[in-house]
């Protein structure tokens, strides 16, 4: 049995996948689909840790802080807290904060000046939204936090 007709065409086979291949990397490369591809955000788990509606520990005034649990570390100029109307801050600017998300780091929030322009916590349900924006000007959400229950309202 002679099976050489066989062998030169798996051979071929091989030759023109390999062929076709190296066409679609170097295509791709040059095209610069690559470039195209969105920037992951951080992956991160933030929870309310701590709330206080009477502002017990904050002279009075409702916060509630924001900590990272788990996940990666990230750059605190990217990530932003941002409340229902839009206004944010970049996390590394928050008070209490530091220049990384990261294990052990927490926003405290509480919307009176020390967090600057959000929105003082005013209400339960009221969501603050953590954000990431990447090199390219890309906005990814990364988490979400409810105040948990009505506040004391005190003044500012």
């Amino acid at each position: 049995m002679d099976h050489r007709g066989v062998s030169s065409v798996v051979g071929v086979a091989l030759m023109l996948v390999i062929v076709l291949l190296l066409a679609v990397i170097i295509g791709s490369m040059a095209l610069g689909v690559a470039e195209d591809l969105p920037t992951p955000g951080p992956q991160v788990s933030l929870s309310v840790a701590e709330y206080e509606p009477d502002g017990d520990g904050n002279g009075g005034k409702p916060y509630l802080e924001i900590h990272h649990q788990a996940g990666d570390i990230a750059d605190g100029t990217k990530v932003f807290v941002v409340d229902g109307d839009g206004n944010r801050v970049a996390w590394a600017d928050i008070w209490t904060t530091g220049p990384k998300v990261g294990p052990g780091s927490a926003a405290h929030v509480d919307g009176c000046g020390s967090d600057g322009a959000l929105n003082r916590i005013s209400e339960e349900g009221q969501v603050y939204r953590i954000i990431f924006e990447s090199p390219k000007d890309e906005t990814l959400s990364v988490s979400e936090v409810t105040v948990p229950s009505p506040p004391d309202p005190k003044p500012c």
